[in-house]
Formats: structure tokens, C-alpha cells, sequence
């Protein structure tokens, strides 16, 4: 059978639906609401949006509900997640898959959802990263078993299941707990509303540092220059640099690399090392002279959202230094109050990785199972 035979065209989530639009709705004090995309599952998430929330465009987000499948588009393309009653929204990587009335009683859900996923993850095309179009899925033949050979195989899966539903519990309780750690009430403060530029001060990258002089391993006057691009270090990605090309170096000081381009106003920390960048990106650092101590770590956490507010509402949005630098606020705790948030923040992250290792094992399992 085909795609359509059974299920009603797939509704895909919102477009522009960007990290700023989130962090706008926020504002917006109403109920708060799961956002998933082209995730390997869609049963947690460290992203929540308000339900009256617009995108960057505009228009007023889709809310989605009752019983279906969500199926990544983009990412981890293929996979997919059975959902019934839970009220979420999805960006554009992500699509809903609902049942036709008259299939009722020829397909089983949450055995689709299983048992289909290899099926459609091998049919992604990657660039990068992998994709899926809707018109690749309505064009493909499946076969499925006796709805009743379904539900039989499914009830065999239960315990599997079960010990992965409390595994994805106990990490959604992580995440709580870390948006609870980024509301602290701190007791003891080095200055508040202190203009972000008395503390801070940046380097930008170089256009110079073009795809042909990129990927490369070698060494820079003995050391090696991991190059920074946008939002990501690449491991192993070194630059030549040569007398007649003159390159911003970051040297054994720790920072904070900002998108300045894409996905604009994404922030990450980097531990000292020695970096170049392009000028996808901007690197933030401590000023010597400031007379407070900062965390850049818990600058990047807990400042996120000011961050993502001075980025453009361009497609390929910019993120505006001059406009952050000019308007950035900031009220600094004790340095031991801001490094027990950041320790806090890490803990959480490593539980919830470890959670993620065993999940990716009942997976296998259940692959196994499967096949």
C-alpha cells in the first residue's frame, strides 16, 4: 500500500520558527507548550514555546494534538513518534501523521511508528544532514501485517517499552530542573544593570578564511588553530596561515562564540585553547580591566535569551553586535554564586547524557526485535 492509501496528507510544522521567536514568546506569560523537529525522539525536549506564540514572520503557530505520529524531516530524518492527546508544536523539520477514518482497523500507530522507521530513515537523502520530502513518502509501497498481528507484536515490545517511558521521564525531570536552575534567587550581587561592555569585549572573524583554506590539519607557529565557524567547532579543522594573510587568533583564554550569521545569536562556551574564526561568527571575552569577575559559562546560560533578542528577523538572519553591546544590561551575582549555577547546569547535562546512552540501548534492542 501507499502512503495516502491510509493516512492524510502530513501537516508540517512552522516555518521560522527560530530560536528568537521562542525566546520572544516567552515574554508572553501564558501556558507553555513542548516544541519538537527533526529530533531522533519527541519525547523530550529542552525547548518549550508559548501556545500564543508567532514566528519570526508573524503568523501564529499550529497546535497540534490527538493521536499521530510525528516524523522527522530534516536531521535525523525518518524517525518518528507516536503521540496520543499531548498538545506540542513543531517547526518545519518536522511534520504530524494522522490516520484516515476508513483505516482505522488496518494500521496500528505506534507499531507504524516503530516498525516503519528504518524504512523511511534509509530513504533520506543526506546533504549534510539527512532529509526527507513529503513527496518521497507518498511515493513509496510498504507492506503490514493483520492489524491484529500488529497489536499482538506491539504488546510483545511492552517491556522494553515501559522501562524506556521511565527512562524518558526521569530525563524531562532533568530539564525541569534546569529551567529551574536558570531562575536562581541569588543573595549576594557585584553590580546591577551594569552595561555589558564594561565587562565584555569581542573579536570578529575574517572573510579571508574561505572554504579553500579551510579543513586542512596542520600546524600554526607550533600550535594548532581549531577554526570556528558560525555556532560549531570543528575538531580537527585547522586553517593555513601565512604573513600575507592576516587572521584573527584566540590564544589560551576561554570565550564565547556568537553566530553571526544563520542561525543568528546562538551562544557557546569555549574553554581555552587556541581559535581562528571566519566572519560567520564573533568571539566574546573577559575585559582585563573590568571591575567585575564573570563566568562567561553562566553569562551564556543565563543570558541566552538577550543573546537571541538582537538578531535580525532576515531569513538568513545577522546577529547585531553593535545593538547587543549598546543596549545589554546585565546584574552580576557573587563569581561562587554564578560557578555553583554553572556546576548545577553541567551535573544536569552529564545525567542526561548518561540517560541517553541507555536509551540509545533499549533502541538497539528493540531494532533487534525488529529485524
Amino acid at each position: 500500500m501507499k502512503f495516502l492509501d491510509v493516512f492524510n496528507e502530513i501537516e508540517k510544522g512552522n516555518y521560522a520558527l527560530t530560536d528568537e521567536a521562542i525566546y520572544v514568546s516567552l515574554q508572553n506569560g501564558d501556558e507553555l507548550i513542548p516544541l519538537y523537529g527533526g529530533n531522533k525522539e519527541h519525547k523530550t525536549t529542552d525547548r518549550r514555546i508559548s501556545i500564543s506564540a508567532k514566528t519570526k514572520k508573524g503568523a501564529t503557530i499550529k497546535i497540534f494534538s490527538g493521536e499521530g505520529i510525528i516524523i522527522s524531516l530534516d536531521g535525523s530524518a525518518g524517525s518518528m513518534t507516536y503521540k496520543n492527546g499531548e498538545k506540542f508544536a513543531l517547526n518545519h523539520h518536522a511534520g504530524f501523521i494522522t490516520l484516515r477514518k476508513d483505516a482505522i482497523d488496518k494500521v496500528n500507530l505506534e507499531y507504524f511508528s516503530l516498525f516503519l522507521q528504518n524504512f523511511y530513515r534509509e530513504m533520506g537523502v543526506s546533504d549534510g544532514s539527512k532529509t526527507l520530502s513529503l513527496e518521497q513518502i507518498y511515493a513509496e509501497e510498504f507492506t503490514l501485517p493483520d492489524y491484529n498481528v500488529q497489536c499482538n507484536i506491539l504488546n510483545s515490545l511492552k517491556p522494553i517499552k515501559d522501562k524506556l517511558d521511565a527512562l524518558i521521564r526521569v530525563k524531562n525531570h532533568c530539564y525541569e530542573l534546569i529551567n529551574k536552575e536558570l531562575t536562581p534567587e541569588y543573595s549576594q550581587y557585584q553590580g546591577k544593570q551594569i552595561e555589558i561592555s564594561k565587562c565584555i569585549d569581542y573579536m570578529s572573524g575574517s572573510s579571508k578564511l574561505t572554504e579553500e583554506m579551510n579543513y586542512q590539519r596542520l600546524k600554526i607557529d607550533g600550535d594548532k588553530y581549531l577554526l570556528l565557524t558560525g555556532a560549531t567547532v570543528k575538531e580537527n579543522t585547522y586553517v593555513t596561515l601565512n604573513e600575507t594573510v592576516n587572521v584573527p587568533k584566540f590564544e589560551q583564554r576561554d570565550g564565547l562564540l556568537v553566530t553571526r550569521k544563520g542561525k543568528a545569536g546562538n551562544v557557546r562556551y569555549l574553554p581555552k585553547g587556541h581559535y581562528t574564526l571566519n566572519d560567520d561568527a564573533y568571539i566574546l571575552y573577559e575585559r582585563d580591566d573590568s571591575e567585575y569577575k564573570i563566568n562567561l559559562q553562566w553569562l551564556s546560560i543565563q543570558y541566552k535569551q538577550e543573546f537571541l533578542l538582537h538578531a535580525s528577523n532576515s531569513d538568513n538572519g545577522t546577529w547585531n553586535m553593535t545593538g547587543f553591546f549598546e543596549c545589554t544590561k546585565v546584574d552580576i551575582p557573587s563569581f561562587d554564586e554564578q560557578l555553583s549555577v554553572v556546576n548545577n547546569y553541567n551535573a544536569l547535562l552529564r545525567r542526561i547524557k548518561t540517560i541517553e546512552a541507555i536509551e540509545n540501548q533499549y533502541y538497539e534492542l528493540i531494532a533487534k526485535e525488529i529485524a
